[in-house]
């Protein structure tokens, strides 16, 4: 059906006079008896639409054209059933299908004349109530004045619908690339939580339930405190011991994570690194659509929200006269808060961007994941405790699905760095574990957790809706995406400004690659004539063919596309190729640029700057198997090679720090 429908749009497209019958038709044809609920009319109407904005059709003749289609259609039904009324239904096609008359005689009898303008916009009785109209004596008149009405509202809102779509394809086109990239990355990480989440919860709880008779065992053969809390936290007249446990090793777990990327942080391990590039590809791939959720699903961990959820629950709990449970939330959450303040003014790791002040500028940990882990985190221990096992585990994932959100939000506007959120939501999950195991250790009341559960939600609804009403423009101008590139002056580039670039590739995970052995000043179309013009060429695109020659055992070097690399989370904006002369037969040279961030000021204009690597690939054959591509370490003859290609180009070097058997330094410098 979908292909019948893309061949009809493809031929509306080229005979644009031919598509305003085409609409009439269908429109008509989907109110016939039976056969019209076989009929694609309403797809193919909304894909008419969308051709209206690009110029290929007119908006009113075809609104026109499908109302009159659908009134003629309409009206043809009405009177095949005011003529043979009873007798239609041993007629073909009714007697195939009794099922869809005794439908529509229902659906008229329960709305009487208004079922004409309600079918007209349900698929499934659209094919059957005009003939019902007309079989149970419905004026003529009468019919015929809402059927126009009908008529007229379904091909404008159709009409209306499909050129709103069509609207948005170009936006659509120069935006699809980030979106997919984006959408699977959301998707991924939605799917990693969603899957990751009850196996970890299936783990320790089948961990702990093994390990709870050695444990018993060893904590009655002797005494001392850690033997004694052990045998209190494993009475068998204690329901909540196995949640004690889980929050054990949650507490474990979160304060080696914690203390891991601390250390990172501290030393300037590959982390760091790894802090930019994550940064870059997600500035890289922001979207402006995706921009406005974002900026309100980071509002929604703003303090504006989190302090009336957090005040809604106390309210319940202290009506609840459930003291305990209350006092342990103030705690959890202005423990988080204070924790994460003394942090950011301890260390003062500056943000990615200055879109803060005062002490707010500094971001490790993020404050956000923080506070929103050890207030719903705490909720979900509240919850728990009184929840079946389902229930736990829907009211888990839910929060964890949303503070989650919430971290994601802080990375892809660039309000933190990814250690930020780590750390934060690290230390949030192990502060929550230990207040929840104290408070377990000393719950007395229950806090009627589905009120309380319902308070929180509508809390969160009523005050996250009202922060995002009130904050969102101005939220949105400070999150708003930002030119990264720094100024350097031409000049001073030529003079050794150049060796103030990156010295080597960092790929996603923070380790350093392949160097970079080239620096373009100015636009790069000269620089790919040039090499197009000595034997470069560019690569094949990754389609299925190209795909296919991974699998074959002598594929060509020049037949197998090129694997993408990112660096600091860039992806490259140039890539070329050269194979045959004086290449090795089974090698390819890839030659791959990318931004450095670095703008260069001539007099009164500016040229961009470009760092790239040239590398060596050798195809292995896997015979009789596959094809493997295996990137040499020795780049000094890529880059001879890139030189003699550019006459006008001059070496540097970087001297004998970086020097050794695979580079000996050299970096090449060019400009138009």
């Amino acid at each position: 059906m979908q292909a019948f429908v893309s061949a009809i749009m493809a031929f509306a497209a080229a005979h644009s006079l031919l598509a305003y019958g085409l609409a009439f038709l269908l429109a008509g044809a989907e109110a016939f008896p039976v056969a019209g609920a076989l009929v694609p009319g309403t797809a193919v109407i909304v894909g008419l639409g969308a051709l209206v904005p690009g110029g290929a059709l007119a908006m009113w003749p075809l609104i026109g054209a499908t109302a009159a289609g659908a009134i003629a259609g309409d009206g043809f039904s009405y009177l095949f059933g005011r003529h043979y009324k009873q007798r239609a239904m041993v007629l073909w096609p009714l007697r195939a299908r009794p099922g869809l008359l005794a439908s529509g005689e229902a659906f008229f009898a329960r709305h009487g004349s208004k079922a004409v303008l309600i079918s007209r916009f349900l698929p499934g009785v659209r094919a059957a109530i005009p003939m019902v109209a007309g079989m149970s004596g419905m004026a003529l008149a009468r019919f015929y004045a809402v059927d126009a009405c009908a008529a007229g509202l379904f091909a404008l809102a159709h009409i209306v619908f499909g050129m709103a779509i069509g609207a948005s394809l170009t936006v659509l086109h120069a935006i699809a690339g980030r979106l997919v990239v984006l959408a699977l990355i959301v998707a991924l990480a939605v799917g990693l939580l969603v899957w990751l989440t009850p196996w970890a919860i299936r783990r320790m709880v089948g961990l702990l339930a093994r390990l709870r008779g050695p444990v018993r065992q060893w904590a009655g053969a002797g005494d001392g405190w850690t033997r004694r809390l052990a045998r209190s936290l494993l009475e068998p007249d204690r329901p909540e011991a196995l949640g004690l446990l889980v929050l054990g090793l949650t507490l474990i777990g979160g304060l080696w994570l914690f203390l891991g990327v601390l250390q990172d942080v501290i030393a300037g391990d590959p982390l760091v690194r790894a802090d930019r590039a994550v940064f870059h590809l997600l500035q890289s791939l922001r979207v402006p659509a995706v921009d406005q959720v974002m900026v309100a699903i980071t509002e929604l961990g703003d303090a504006r929200v989190v302090v009336p959820v957090l005040l809604a629950v106390l309210a319940w709990l202290a009506w609840q006269r459930a003291w305990r449970a209350a006092a342990y939330g103030v705690v959890a959450v202005a423990g988080a808060s204070l924790f994460a303040f003394l942090f950011k003014i301890t260390l003062q790791q500056p943000r990615p961007e200055m879109i803060y002040h005062g002490w707010s500028r500094y971001s490790f940990p993020s404050g956000h994941a923080t506070a929103s882990v050890a207030l719903y985190g705490f909720l979900v221990v509240l919850l728990c405790r009184e929840f079946g096992a389902r229930a736990r585990l829907a009211v888990t994932l839910a929060a964890v699905l949303f503070v989650s959100a919430i971290a994601f939000s802080r990375l892809y506007l660039g309000a933190h760095w990814l250690s930020d959120v780590m750390a934060g939501l690290a230390f949030g999950v192990a502060w929550m574990a230990l207040l929840g195991i104290v408070y377990l250790q000393h719950a007395r009341r229950d806090v009627r957790a589905r009120g309380l559960a319902g308070v929180a939600l509508a809390a969160l609804v009523a005050a996250g809706g009202l922060h995002i009403a009130t904050a969102h423009s101005a939220d949105m101008r400070r999150y708003a995406l930002a030119p990264l590139a720094r100024s350097m002056p031409l000049a001073s580039w030529r003079a050794g400004g150049w060796a103030a670039l990156p010295v080597r590739r960092v790929d996603l995970l923070g380790d350093y690659e392949e160097p970079f052995t080239l620096q373009w000043a100015g636009p790069l179309a000269p620089l790919r004539a040039a090499l197009l013009a000595q034997g470069w060429r560019r690569p094949v695109s990754w389609d299925f063919p190209s795909l296919v020659e991974w699998l074959l055992p002598n594929a060509r070097p020049a037949a197998l596309p090129v694997l993408p690399h990112l660096d600091n989370g860039r992806a490259e904006v140039l890539v070329l190729i050269k194979t045959g002369g004086d290449v090795p037969a089974n090698q390819r040279l890839i030659l791959r640029l990318w931004r450095s961030g670095t703008v260069l000021s001539a007099g009164a204009g500016t040229r961009p700057l470009w760092i790239g690597s040239v590398v060596a690939e050798t195809v292995e054959h896997l015979k009789p198997l596959a094809s493997l591509v295996d990137e040499r370490g020795d780049v000094n003859g890529a880059l001879r090679i890139l030189k003699s290609a550019l006459p006008g180009a001059w070496t540097q070097s970087r001297g004998p720090t970086v020097a050794g058997p695979a580079w000996d330094g050299e970096v090449l410098l060019g400009q138009p």
